[in-house]
């Protein structure tokens, strides 16, 4: 071929690349100018929504206090209709353990709280078996109240394994409550830890080469010899290198001596790795970013959020879109509690507990802007009907003094009343299925 051929031939290339980059640019930034318009015209649409259905802004709106007769270091708190039950543990006492030495209830109203009397739990069969708890169970506290169902619980501790507790049960009847046995151990429980299966690396995954590895679904690839764990996003045993690595003890362990779990969820790969003679490590990572991170949260609890948009741990989250976000607090081996939902389907609170201090972390996600706010550290929390939320921090020390934060949030009762214009066409077609397209 002579040189002028060779030019043209360049040229032709040339021109071939110009023309495919072009042609890129002109469908990426048409693709963008499309996104912008639809971002806009949701945007529209999300702000008619909550003209007609009615929008709260989460704030914290007053500072209030409860006073205790007992100086006492404050454990729980849960709402019965206007009513809610105040739990606390008193840390001298020179008689015998009475109600009133455990538990107080307030009315709530106009941001206030008022004492009441105990004729919310003044059970005589109560009574009677809360008094022997403590008469035989000298080291008895009382740890926390739980709501599963249509029944309420009141939990006590009453040593230091695991399993030590007595509980005792009630039916929440409206603004009452009736109570039934102290036999309820075996019906508190909290939910399950992680929402997906884990799935077990085989031999048959193993992929043989200069640099082996096992192949999870095909996806990525994952080792932890040559003395370091490594994840790669392409099946190449050419080398040891790949998108995330960390160091493992014992630098001379085979493909076989590590233990590998996984779970796929969408662009999510979560990793329960153990190397040779270690405890597991918990790593997850994003197909669509091909990029990972360690998450040791993952190992107490890990729960799927809403419309399979990503997953949520007690100290943040990790979406398909690969965006994740944490936030560092002291708590450790805090497993999930429960989820709240708002009616209006767009938020929701995720609770996470510690059995240890009993602090509660609450994790607020919003479905629309797929985003965490900033976590509420409790020693316990209130939801009452009108969507006003109550809680107080512990911080160790007895005192009749209690500092009760009262927010405003979006979740109210399902039949409390938000709307403002029902007759507009949005709300024939209803604020969770706006909210679902929208987001």
């Amino acid at each position: 071929m002579n040189s002028e051929q060779q030019n043209t031939n360049q040229e032709q290339t040339n021109g071939k690349i110009e023309f495919e980059t072009g042609t890129y640019e002109i469908i990426r930034h048409r693709l963008d100018k499309y996104g912008k318009e639809l971002r806009d015209k949701t945007n529209l649409l999300n702000d008619e929504r909550k003209k007609v259905f009615g929008s709260t802004d989460a704030a914290l709106i007053a500072t209030e206090r409860i006073i205790t007769e007992n100086a006492c270091i404050p454990a729980d708190m849960k709402p019965i209709g206007k009513l809610f039950i105040f739990g606390y543990n008193v840390s001298v006492l020179t008689k015998k353990v009475q109600i009133e030495d455990v538990f107080s209830i307030y009315k709530y109203e106009n941001l206030t709280f008022t004492k009441t009397t105990n004729e919310l739990i003044d059970f005589p069969a109560f009574v009677n078996d809360f008094e022997d708890l403590f008469r035989y169970r000298e080291n008895t506290q009382f740890m926390k109240f739980s709501v599963i169902g249509v029944n309420f619980y009141m939990v006590f501790k009453t040593g230091k394994g695991d399993t030590d507790y007595k509980v005792f049960k009630w039916l929440i009847d409206g603004n009452k409550l009736k109570y039934l046995d102290n036999r309820s151990e075996h019906e508190f429980r909290f939910p399950p830890q992680h929402e997906f299966k884990w799935k077990k690396a085989t031999r048959e995954m193993h992929v043989k080469g200069e640099y082996p590895h096992v192949s999870i679904e095909n996806i990525l690839f994952v080792e932890t010899t040559d003395g370091d764990l490594t994840i790669k996003a392409e099946n190449n045993t050419n080398t040891g290198i790949g998108v995330y690595a960390e160091e493992v003890i014992e630098t001379k362990q085979t493909l076989d001596d590590a233990e590998i779990f996984y779970s796929v969820l969408g662009n999510i790969i979560i990793l329960k790795i153990k190397p040779y003679k270690e405890d597991y490590r918990y790593i997850v990572y994003s197909s669509k970013t091909q990029k990972a991170v360690r998450i040791d949260a993952i190992k107490d609890a890990c729960v799927l959020l809403p419309d399979n948009q990503g997953i949520i741990f007690s100290n943040g989250y990790y979406l398909q879109t690969g965006d994740y976000k944490f936030f560092t607090n002291d708590l450790e081996e805090l497993v999930f509690e429960k989820r709240i939902d708002s009616p209006n389907g767009e938020d929701f609170i995720y609770t996470f507990y510690e059995n240890k201090t009993g602090s509660y972390v609450l994790l607020k996600y919003n479905l629309i802007e797929q985003k965490l706010d900033s976590p509420i550290i409790c020693g316990g929390f209130s939801i009452f009907d009108n969507g006003e939320m109550c809680n107080f921090r512990d911080d160790g020390e007895a005192k009749k003094h209690h500092v009760i934060q009262i927010w405003r949030t979006t979740f109210f009762h399902a039949d409390y009343d938000t709307v403002v214009n029902k007759e507009s066409y949005l709300f024939k077609i209803g604020n969770k299925e706006l909210v679902k397209g929208i987001a």
